[in-house]
């Protein structure tokens, strides 16, 4: 498997050094994988061919002279809920376009999940 919704595979520790970025910097905005891509393109002042959607976002706010931290937006999806009452819970974050998954499971039985209900809406059917 190659990851999951649990905390431990979507809070992972993410560090840059060098004359580019920031230093001291603690970001408090999401980041992934994903943004690196795009945040070292921007560095080497280099375009990548596109190839469908490349996800993930120049992390600015971390490189000398970037803006300020982005503004994350936090959410909840909920799906329907089974015959039994079930319902699957999906929380994360986003900047801009880009969506940062947090945690997703299950309410009282998924580590990790906040429980909250705010911004909670049914995921939108296909």
């Amino acid at each position: 498997m190659h990851g999951s919704f649990s905390r431990a595979d979507t809070a992972n520790f993410m560090a840059a050094i060098g004359p580019d970025f920031k230093s001291g910097f603690v970001d408090q905005a999401p980041a992934s994988n994903a943004d690196i891509g795009k945040t070292v393109a921007k560095i080497l002042h280099v375009t990548p061919a596109e190839k469908g959607k490349l996800a993930g976002r120049v992390l600015g706010e971390a490189m000398a002279g970037g803006p300020g931290a982005p503004k994350a937006i936090r959410d909840t999806v909920s799906s329907a809920p089974s015959p039994q009452g079930l319902r699957t819970v999906l929380e994360l974050q986003r900047v801009g376009d880009t969506r940062y998954f947090d945690a997703a499971g299950f309410a009282g039985r998924s580590v990790g999940l906040s429980g909250g209900a705010a911004g909670q809406h049914a995921a939108a059917k296909p």
